[in-house]
């Protein structure tokens, strides 16, 4: 329809609207009434819906419909008012810092546990002994790698002075043949004047 329909601007067109938005809005009281901050949402619609219905022209079926819906948010609005605490300071004894005696030992000497729990110094004693075991077997391992990488190396060494010395005897027999070739001694090359 076009918007300047006469329709727009009937009564039974503004009540038929009037009754889709409060149906719609009871629809998200009842979806929303679990929300911590519901007054906080609605309590302003609540002032909006009892203006709408205290209008003169307003039909007694509408009317009555806004009521219904400003009194099921004004019950829920109380709900949620009725269940709220008022935030305080907790009155709890603050806890006191352990405090230790230090033990102390006639003949100390560095290295031994002296801890009364067997258990526990047991425990330490093999994490420290594992501890240094890897140690031991990452050392280990390097070395083997560089054993490793120093065979590797002599290998390469000695296949590149191989490939040189064969690189050299080749560049050598073929400089002797150019040199033949120049000087007449295979053919085609050109003679020596003398």
């Amino acid at each position: 329809m076009p918007e300047d329909d006469p329709f727009f601007i009937t009564d039974g067109f503004r009540a038929s609207v009037l009754v889709t938005a409060v149906e719609t809005l009871q629809g998200y009281i009842n979806t929303y009434d679990n929300l911590s901050s519901f007054p906080e949402i609605f309590l302003p619609i609540l002032g909006l819906l009892r203006e709408i219905s205290e209008q003169k022209n307003m039909p007694n079926a509408l009317r009555d419909k806004f009521k219904d819906v400003a009194e099921l948010l004004k019950l829920k609005v109380d709900e949620h008012l009725a269940l709220r605490r008022p935030l305080r300071m907790r009155k709890q004894k603050p806890v006191p810092i352990r405090l230790l005696n230090p033990k102390f030992e006639e003949n100390y000497i560095k290295g031994r546990d002296y801890d009364p729990d067997r258990a526990r110094a047991e425990e330490r004693k093999l994490k420290r002994q594992v501890k240094r075991e890897a140690k031991g077997a990452a050392r280990e391992l390097r070395k083997d790698n560089y054993f490793l990488l120093e065979v590797k190396d002599k290998e390469r060494a000695l296949m590149q002075k191989a490939r040189a010395e064969k690189y050299g005897k080749t560049k050598a027999f073929l400089q002797e043949q150019e040199h033949a070739f120049k000087s007449g001694q295979l053919g085609k090359g050109r003679k020596r004047s003398r």
